[in-house]
């Protein structure tokens, strides 16, 4: 069987290239398609590039997607997702050959109202993968009261296939973390959503590091961003003053911070799972309710969520209650043979 992976941005280069090397070392050929990210943008994560240097439209007609078993695409536009899909399948009515097995999926584990929206943008592929089989239940109980004529695709479980299971080579400092202490801040592109609410954060982040002296707080950004785009808008840093111990990540340097951060925080990242799956003491700053624009109701039952009043000194951080176990397992995080359930599934969808 042959599977290629299609991406057309950084966040889903990377996981087309970690899926990618899960499926070949289960003896499947596989290969990674999408076009060069742009030397305009950076990007928390390191630089992959994709084997292929080829759009999701132009791989239409071409002698790759011929002789593929099947075709993952990981994109953010669903109508795009919708179009090549019809238009693919369109092309092989023609030609009277069997078009490739679709799948595509989220990058991150989501439930509630998010959950609900990847499956309407996937409907038009023959296979949803989701993290957890707690997704794949909530969703399998909405598809089952669906009459016959809605399209839906089958579901399967794969896992936390979009991260790395285990930290870069030589970065993960284990056990209780040691000094010199890091806090980690994960901040969003979008999140929180209230007017003046980044700028609130950041004096939070700025008070603490100047109360915690010993340690030292690292600002990054969990999405790719424009170069020089600040991350608050109109933020002016002639506008702000920093302690020496506060700094803001360098590009490409997220997952070696997960891996040797004394501690995390964020309001909703979809990294915070890693950082918990790697026995990083993590906050979720709860001050922002659960909500769906928050991206919270995923975190619902972590037990991680605490407001920032409750911290006063960053030493506090390493007395958080670890995360409820057996939510970060429903999460998706229990699956550890994810490529082999893809490859079953994918076996049993084809003619």
């Amino acid at each position: 069987m042959t599977i290629l992976l299609v991406s057309d941005d950084d966040s889903s280069a990377l996981a087309c290239q970690l899926l990618q090397q899960q499926l070949e070392r289960c003896g499947q050929t596989c290969l990674t398609i999408g076009p060069a990210l742009s030397s305009r943008r950076d990007s928390p994560l390191p630089s992959v590039t994709p084997q292929i240097p080829l759009t999701l439209m132009d791989l239409l007609g071409h002698e790759l997607l011929e002789s593929a078993s099947a075709v993952g695409l990981f994109i953010r536009r669903s109508d795009q997702l919708e179009r090549f899909t019809h238009a693919h399948r369109d092309l092989a009515r023609q030609r009277g050959v069997r078009p490739a097995l679709v799948f595509s999926g989220p990058l991150q584990a989501s439930l509630g109202d998010s959950l609900v929206r990847q499956l309407c943008d996937s409907q038009c592929c023959d296979l949803l993968v989701v993290p957890g089989d707690r997704q794949r239940r909530e969703l399998e109980a909405i598809t089952q009261f669906w009459p016959e004529s809605v399209a839906s695709p089958s579901i399967e479980a794969i896992g936390h296939w979009f991260s790395p299971e285990r930290p870069p080579l030589g970065a993960l400092n284990g056990g209780t973390p040691q000094p010199p202490h890091t806090l980690l801040a994960l901040v969003q592109e979008a999140i929180p959503t209230q007017i003046g609410a980044k700028a609130q954060l950041l004096r939070q982040l700025i008070r603490w590091a100047e109360t915690s002296p010993e340690w030292s707080v690292v600002i990054q950004r969990d999405h790719a961003w424009e170069k020089g785009q600040p991350w608050i808008s109109k933020f002016q840093s002639s506008d702000w003053t920093f302690p020496d111990n506060l700094v803001f990540g360098a590009p490409g340097q997220l997952l070696t911070q997960l891996a040797s951060c004394s501690a995390c925080l964020c309001v909703s990242s979809p990294w915070s799972l890693t950082a918990m799956a790697w026995g990083r003491p993590t906050l979720l700053i709860g001050d922002y309710g659960i909500h769906s624009d928050q991206g919270t109701t995923t975190f619902f039952g972590s037990g991680l969520m605490h407001r920032l009043q409750s911290i006063d000194h960053l030493d506090q951080l390493l007395d958080v209650p670890p995360v409820n176990t057996s939510w970060l397992q429903s999460m998706g995080w229990g699956v550890h043979d994810g490529a082999a359930r893809l490859i079953r599934r994918l076996e049993e969808l084809l003619p």
